[in-house]
This record gives C-alpha cells, sequence and structure tokens, in this order.
C-alpha cells in the first residue's frame, strides 16, 4: 500500500497494489477450469449458466465500478457445488462418462463467428446491432474530417462479419467497398444483404493473409478482427498496410493485455470447451437480447491474442507516417478516460482497448 499524497491530507487517495489478489483469483479460476474437465452429461447441462453467471456478474461489477474481487464468492460457490458434484458422482447419484473433446481453439472461434453473427444478426437484430457500428462510424469521420473523406474511396471492411459497416458507409458515395469475411454462411447473408447494390463487393477471404494488391484502398476497417486469429499481429498489421493506398488512413481495434476481464473470458473458453455454440445459441437463443447474445460468442467462443499499446505503437512506427489514438465512447469501450473514476481499472482492465487511425 501507497500514499499518493502528503501524510497530512487525511483523506488523500490510497493506490492499493491489488497483484496479489488478483493471482488469488487468477488460481482459484484455474482451479474451477480443472473440476470444469469432469466428464458428464449433469455438469454440461449446468455448465452453459454457471458461464453466463459468472460473466453477467462480472460484467455488472464493471458497470457500476464495484470491486472485481467480489466475483470470488461467486468462483468459490461453483468450485464447492463441483467438488460436491463429484463426490455425489462417485456415490452413483449420477454417470460420469469419457466424452472428451479436443478442439483447436482457432477453428473453434473462425466457426464461432460464422454461425455466430449469422444467428444474431438476423432482421431487426441486424440495425439494433448497426446502432454500435454507427457510434463508432461517425467518431472515425468526424476525426478524418467528415463524410466527404468516404466519397469516391475505394474501402476494405476487413473481417466484416455481417456488414454493418459496409451498410452504413455505402450511403457515403464512395467508389467501392470491399466486404471480406472467410465465414461461409456470412458470404451467404452478405450477397444476399448487398445484392442490389453495386458498389459493394464480397469477397472470402482470411485477414491472416489479404489475397489484394498492394495499394488497392484508400480506407481499410480492422475493427476487432485481427486479435481472433493465430497469425503474427504484427505480420498481419503490415499486410493491411501494403493494400493502403499512400494518403490512405485505416482504422484498427486490438483488444490490450493483462487484467480480470481477459482472465475471466479465457477461463469461460476453457470451461466451455466440451459445449457446442449451438447448444449456448440454442440454450440461450429465445430468452437473451441478441446483442448480449453477440457477446457470448465473442467472448466465449472467440480465442483472443493480446497485445500492450507500446508494442502496437512500436509495429506502426516503420509502416505508417503517422497514427492517432481514437478515444473510447461512453457505453461502447474500455479506456482509461471512459473508466477515469475507477479504482480497479488496471486490475479489471491491463491497458485496455488499443483503437487507432493509422495513416500511411
Amino acid at each position: 500500500m501507497k500514499i499518493v499524497a502528503p501524510t497530512h491530507h487525511a483523506y488523500a487517495r490510497l493506490n492499493i497494489d491489488y497483484s496479489e489478489r488478483s493471482e488469488h483469483l487468477f488460481g482459484r479460476l484455474d482451479k474451477l477450469l480443472e473440476l470444469g474437465f469432469i466428464q458428464s452429461g449433469l455438469l454440461r447441462k449446468m455448465k452453459p449458466t454457471i458461464a453466463v453467471a459468472l460473466k453477467w456478474k462480472f460484467d455488472y461489477l464493471c458497470k457500476s465500478l464495484e470491486s472485481p474481487f467480489e466475483i470470488e464468492e461467486d468462483v468459490e460457490y461453483w468450485i464447492r457445488t463441483i467438488e460436491l458434484l463429484n463426490i455425489l458422482g462417485e456415490q452413483k447419484w449420477f454417470e460420469f462418462d469419457d466424452q472428451i473433446q479436443s478442439v483447436d481453439p482457432w477453428e473453434r472461434t473462425a466457426k464461432g463467428f460464422d454461425l455466430g453473427w449469422t444467428t444474431t444478426t438476423k432482421g431487426e437484430s441486424f440495425e439494433n446491432s448497426k446502432k454500435i457500428a454507427k457510434e463508432r462510424t461517425d467518431q472515425i469521420l468526424e476525426m478524418l474530417g467528415g463524410p466527404e473523406f468516404i466519397k469516391g474511396k475505394e474501402i476494405l471492411d476487413s473481417g466484416c462479419g455481417p456488414g454493418r459497416y459496409i451498410d452504413l458507409l455505402r450511403g457515403l458515395s464512395p467508389k467501392r467497398i470491399c466486404g471480406m469475411d472467410q465465414g461461409i454462411k456470412l458470404i451467404e447473408v452478405l450477397n444476399d444483404r448487398f445484392k442490389n447494390d453495386p458498389s459493394v463487393e464480397i469477397s472470402q477471404g482470411t485477414c491472416e493473409k489479404l489475397d489484394f494488391q498492394d495499394n488497392s484502398f484508400d480506407f481499410v476497417l480492422s475493427n476487432g478482427v485481427l486479435h481472433h486469429t493465430s497469425g503474427d499481429l504484427e505480420t498481419m498489421l503490415k499486410d493491411h498496410a501494403r493494400v493502403l493506398r499512400p494518403g490512405g488512413a485505416m482504422f484498427i481495434m486490438l483488444v490490450g493485455k493483462g487484467g480480470l476481464e481477459l482472465k475471466m473470458w479465457e477461463f469461460i473458453r476453457g470451461f466451455l470447451n466440451d459445449i457446442p455454440l449451438e447448444t449456448m445459441l440454442k440454450f440461450f437463443g429465445d430468452s437473451m437480447s441478441p446483442l448480449r447474445l453477440q457477446g457470448v460468442v465473442d467472448h466465449m467462443y472467440g480465442e483472443y491474442q493480446e497485445t500492450t499499446q507500446e508494442e502496437f505503437e512500436k509495429w506502426c512506427d516503420p509502416i505508417f507516417k503517422h497514427i492517432e489514438r481514437v478515444p473510447g465512447i461512453e457505453g461502447l469501450d474500455v479506456t482509461r478516460e471512459i473508466y477515469k473514476n475507477d479504482p480497479f481499472f488496471e486490475e479489471r482492465f491491463g491497458c485496455g482497448h488499443i483503437r487507432y487511425l493509422c495513416y500511411k
């Protein structure tokens, strides 16, 4: 514990080191994960509820700025519950089995987003989800000098998902928008969604290696995509800069590094290793907001690579003329300025989200 003001300031805020408590909570999550590998049909029926209960409790503590360590009592409860179930299983109250499932996390991620986006953005849900993209689009365009930046330009949305940004930007008179995604179901949905707009091209591919020529686009979007792949982040960033024309701009978002939130997501992905995404979507599909259901897909079935702001800026230095940090938006983002009143920011979120405009 360290006091950050003179000792005569009796009510000065204390800067407390929570690293040991964080490590303890990490260890208890690891213990719960270990217990989650007990194989039984009964436990597999309970896992979706356990995962959502823990995630939503953690999310609530984030929104209310309450201590993230309050989740400890919930973790301990589920540890004791599964330990009890293990004892009862040994007494033949229910049967154990050997249905061990080996899943490649990155393949699971790719398939998860293909299924997730096409499930959670049907009909009116697409319009609701697009509201998030509009706030970001408005912010980016303001930083780029206004909507006129898009007029007559060629744009790449790399990892475009259901096409929310395509739908918003095509109304600003671009010359061409190319939406690229690797999802098979998504490509079908995108081709149908934009079939009557000649300015929109849909391409199937992966952001790990872009299948476009050098200097093909004036504006490139990579919104929360690169960190969901197994490719080298710096190499992929260079590849996206390669297809950007000199004088063009790229918007990129990546998760940061460290913090209890990313640890919680990592734990849940391991805990749900033997629970197919189809099961989760069926289990909660009729009772959960589609926007929150997409959070299940993103955080519980999407693997992440982490990086720091310092690492990212170092990668940018030799490939862009300059970069500009994109501030957080209230209610959408995890950044220090948004959570300036949160005494647990670093413990909760590590370095926070990384968003930049990069100019070539």
